[in-house]
C-alpha cells in the first residue's frame, strides 16, 4: 500500500509580495550584468531584463531565504496580474531604482547624528564635510545602479523615463535638504542670500553626479592636488560650494 506525503501548503502570496520579490530580483540581475556585460549594454539594460527570468530569480530568493524548495513559484499569471506587459513592467523598475538610488549615503538620520556628535566634539566642519564627500563619492563609484540609472539621464527623452528621474530627484532632494540643514545646524551655518536650500542640493548633486561619472574613466583625474590623504579634487570643490552658499548664524 502506498503512503501519500501530505504537501505542508503554503500561505497565499500577495501582489505586493510578489512585485516586492520581482524588483528585487531584478535589481540583482541588473546590477550583476552591468559588472559583468561593461559598458555597452548600460544603455539598454532594461532591455535584457525579462520577466520570466525575473520570475525565476524571485523564486529562488524566496527559497533560499525560506528554507523551503516547495515554495510558491512565481506564475506567468501572477506576473501578468501585475504588469500587462514588458515595458509596464520595466517603467515600475524605473521608479523602484529611482527610490532605491534617492537614499543618502550614509543615511538621513544617521548623517545628521554624526554631524551633531562631531561639532559636539569639536571636530572641524571641514573634517566633517571630507570624511562625508568621501563616503558618498565612493558609494556611486562602486555602486552598479548609479551607471544604469545614469543611462536614464542620457536617454531622458522617453515620457516614463523623465517620470522616473523627476521622481527620484525629488525623493532626493527632500531627503538632501534635510542633510544639509542638519550639518548647518551642527556647525551654526545658515544659507547666504540668495541661496536655498534646494539650491545647495541641487549644486551638491550636480557636481556629485558629474565627478562620478568622470572617476569611472580614470579616478586619477579627481585626486586631490595637495596630495592629503581623505580629500578629493571633488571634494574640494563641493567644500567650496557649501562655503559660498552658507554664512554663519
Amino acid at each position: 500500500m502506498t503512503t501519500k506525503v501530505a504537501r505542508r501548503r503554503m500561505p497565499k502570496r500577495t501582489g505586493a509580495e510578489t512585485r516586492q520579490l520581482m524588483l528585487r530580483a531584478a535589481v540583482d540581475m541588473l546590477r550583476e550584468r552591468v559588472q559583468e556585460s561593461g559598458d555597452e549594454i548600460v544603455a539598454s539594460a532594461l532591455a535584457h531584463v525579462r520577466l520570466t527570468q525575473v520570475a525565476q530569480r524571485a523564486t529562488a530568493l524566496v527559497r533560499a531565504e525560506t528554507g523551503d524548495v516547495h515554495t510558491t513559484a512565481i506564475t506567468t499569471g501572477a506576473i501578468y496580474q501585475l504588469w500587462p506587459s514588458q515595458a509596464d513592467f520595466q517603467a515600475d523598475l524605473l521608479f523602484h531604482i529611482a527610490d532605491l538610488q534617492s537614499q543618502l549615503v550614509p543615511g538621513l538620520l544617521e548623517s545628521i547624528r554624526r554631524f551633531a556628535e562631531a561639532a559636539a566634539q569639536g571636530v572641524p566642519l571641514e573634517e566633517v564635510f571630507a570624511r562625508t564627500m568621501d563616503e558618498v563619492l565612493r558609494h556611486y563609484r562602486q555602486d552598479p545602479l548609479f551607471r544604469v540609472e545614469h543611462s536614464f539621464l542620457i536617454s531622458a527623452g522617453d515620457p516614463r523615463v523623465r517620470v522616473a528621474i523627476t521622481h527620484r530627484q525629488s525623493a532626493f532632494a527632500a531627503t538632501a535638504d534635510q542633510a544639509w540643514t542638519g550639518l548647518m545646524d551642527a556647525y551654526g551655518l545658515r544659507m547666504r542670500a540668495p541661496y536655498r536650500v534646494r539650491d545647495l542640493t541641487n549644486a551638491m548633486a550636480a557636481q556629485i553626479g558629474g565627478a562620478s561619472v568622470i572617476s569611472i574613466a580614470d579616478p586619477q583625474l579627481l585626486a586631490d592636488p595637495a596630495g592629503e590623504q581623505g580629500w578629493s579634487l571633488t571634494a574640494r570643490a563641493l567644500l567650496a560650494i557649501f562655503q559660498a552658499f552658507t554664512e554663519p548664524a
